[in-house]
């Protein structure tokens, strides 16, 4: 029996009913999401279309979004390039000006046909109406506003200047664009959003119900972006810092379970001669690994979209083994360099604790070992068996078997729990309290690291530009508890090694600082804090020295962001927004060198903690991305078309 599409079966859960005979309605194109005459603006009824019509054409750039978030940044690299497509080649070459046409990541008008279908709702549609004393449509027109800000923010982080369209272009009426940049964007998206929205949204959130297609199940208020979450990005984008973080920070404390929790990967003993207490990679699997995604089809049927995100980032029957990309030399340096720090603990009688490091990394063959442990737990790699080796090359398959366990194709990840707590960190930092946002990172917001935070950042925290932040140290004392790490004695076999050995686990409490997840105990570790230039700092004013901190917490933050969402589609977007925030410290749009050599570093970042990492760099690369240093390179981006979108 042929499979109906995700969105057809999610309208039989609204209607509890088929829906063939409205399966043409839901063969959206970017002339029209439906013909006007063909809809109700004032029926819930009829205006559910619309929005699971905005959905599909989700589906459509999906993909992309994670290609072109990755491909352009540091932390990937080419498989082997006899069987990359050209298309992922071209764009790897930054060489965007001779982009070959048909290239099937450079497609504005996909992000446009989202855009004009949300115009057209949002000019459309009747919030006025009431039905048992509440607005029944007001709850959709919020969500159309969330993927409309959402499409935007995705179009500029591509293509740098975009225009910008309030009203619905259609076969009639084709008005002219506005263009502007991310940051101009971020702020007149935030003029569509008024504060009543918010509460609506708490009170009414959307949900058709839940269905599974194949094993894997969907619950279609994951298909919505939280409304706390595109504010948080609209206005980090548009740096208002202060309201990004408070956006951020009451998303996490009103959703319950939403503590950062204490999954994570450790070695098993303290001599390190066993791997073992992986629960990092389940943070990506089940069904509550999303807070929202894209539904993708499990099969291409009813002009829906499969994903193909497996076949670039793995190994797969479909390409013989040929992953298309993989882990760049920076994003193995970002890793090997950190510290894997155990806090171990003698007996309790003594009460004398001390940090221990994974002795002489370098020596550990297992490259992926020698720091911190999470790219090892997610990103696989074995051989075929020797018998198999003749057979792969008579049949053209490759050899070397890369699988990478972040991507369940049939949901897209839009946001997960720990990109919300590295972004409200990058938010808490830019306002001024770099303390708070390396909380973060090293323990995780609760009573216990709060306490630690200086009173003078706490007094700071009372007036951000007019905005008192004080809540973000709210955090419910039931809800978020520190786990402390402990220790067990552990026998092992003979084939093991024989004896007992130490087992490390997470105790009581339910949130670890977010660089524990694959770096050890680093609330224990005395290494890793917010480095200070002792020589330095005897010459500053109050003000510069809390400048330097900011800026050396980004340093930390943007590494963080490396170890923690890899591969997931945000880097250049992380990239390019902290390089944003840093712009202002030089007089200048972007802080262009914060991006510029990173990338450029990506074949040739070196291994070894004593060298430099820097010192090995592409340097036309680096030269094309610097630009003039401050002003917003269009080196960085693909080359939007002259022509305005039409509506065909």
């Amino acid at each position: 029996m042929k499979l109906k599409s995700i969105i057809t079966i999610a309208l039989a859960t609204v209607f509890m009913v088929g829906v063939t005979s409205c399966e043409d309605m839901l063969k959206v194109d970017s002339k029209t999401l439906m013909l006007e005459k063909d809809v109700r603006w004032d029926s819930p009824v009829d205006t559910v279309y619309p929005v699971l019509g905005v959905i599909k054409k989700m589906q459509q750039i999906a993909d992309r979004t994670i290609v072109l978030g990755e491909i352009r940044g540091d932390l990937v690299a080419l498989g082997d390039k006899k069987h990359v497509e050209d298309d992922l080649q071209d764009l790897y070459r930054y060489d965007f000006k001779s982009l070959k046409s048909g290239n099937k990541y450079d497609n504005p008008l996909d992000y446009y046909a989202i855009i004009t279908n949300c115009n057209l709702y949002k000019a459309k549609v009747d919030t006025t109406v009431v039905r048992s004393e509440r607005k029944v449509m007001k709850g959709e027109y919020i969500n159309i506003l969330n993927y409309r800000a959402w499409a935007y923010l995705q179009l500029a982080q591509i293509y740098g200047t975009v225009l910008y369209y309030d009203e619905p272009i259609t076969v009639d009426k084709v008005s002219d664009g506005v263009p502007m940049n991310i940051k101009e964007l971020a702020q007149t998206l935030l003029l569509d959003y008024n504060d009543e929205f918010i509460t609506y949204y708490d009170k009414y959130p959307t949900n058709y119900g839940e269905f599974t297609v194949q094993g894997t199940k969907h619950q279609t208020r994951k298909f919505f972006i939280p409304i706390r979450l595109i504010l948080g990005d609209l206005n980090l984008w548009a740096e208002n810092y202060a309201k990004a973080a408070l956006y951020y920070h009451d998303y996490l404390v009103n959703q319950a379970g939403y503590t950062t929790g204490t999954n994570s990967v450790h070695w098993e003993t303290y001599d390190f001669l066993y791997l073992g207490n992986d629960t990092y990679y389940s943070l990506f699997s089940g069904n509550d690994a999303q807070i929202c995604y894209i539904p993708m089809e499990y099969e291409e049927t009813d002009g829906g979209t499969v994903s193909e995100i497996n076949n670039i980032f793995s190994s797969t029957t479909d390409n013989n083994n040929w992953y298309q990309l993989t882990r760049s030399a920076a994003a193995t340096s970002i890793s090997v360099r950190q510290n894997f720090c155990y806090h171990k603990r003698t007996d309790p009688s003594v009460r004398k604790e001390w940090a221990t490091y994974l002795p002489d990394k370098n020596a550990e063959s297992i490259v992926l070992r020698r720091g911190d442990l999470r790219m090892q737990s997610i990103l696989e790699t074995d051989y075929l068996v020797e018998s198999d080796d003749a057979i792969g090359t008579q049949s053209d398959q490759g050899t070397e078997i890369q699988t990478l366990n972040k991507f369940n194709s049939e949901k897209i990840c839009l946001y997960r729990k720990d990109v919300v707590f590295l972004r409200l960190a990058e938010a808490l930092n830019r306002c001024g309290l770099p303390q708070t946002a390396f909380t973060i990172l090293k323990t995780g917001l609760c009573a216990a690291s709060i306490d630690s935070i200086s009173q003078a950042e706490k007094d700071r925290a009372r007036n951000v530009d007019g905005v008192d932040m004080h809540e973000v140290y709210d955090f419910p004392v039931a809800k978020y508890t520190q786990a402390a790490p402990s220790w067990s004695f552990v026998s092992r076999s003979q084939s093991q090694g024989g004896g007992q050995v130490y087992s490390f686990r997470w105790g009581t409490g339910n949130t670890i600082g977010i660089h524990s997840r694959g770096s050890g105990d680093a609330n224990f570790d005395p290494n890793y804090r917010i480095p200070v230039d002792t020589v330095r700092i005897k010459t500053l004013t109050p003000d510069e020295a809390l400048k330097d901190s900011i800026r050396a917490v980004e340093e930390l933050l943007i590494d963080e962001m490396a170890l923690e969402t890899c591969f997931e589609g945000y880097r250049f977007g992380d990239l390019m927004r902290i390089a944003q925030h840093r712009g202002a410290d030089i007089g200048g749009q972007y802080e262009n060198e914060f991006l510029a050599k990173r990338v450029a570093i990506r074949e040739k970042a070196v291994l070894d903690d004593n060298v430099d990492r820097y010192q090995e760099m592409d340097m036309e690369l680096y030269n094309k991305l610097l630009g003039d240093g401050k002003s917003q390179n269009p080196n960085w981006f693909l080359v939007l078309p002259d022509a305005t979108p039409d509506a065909d």
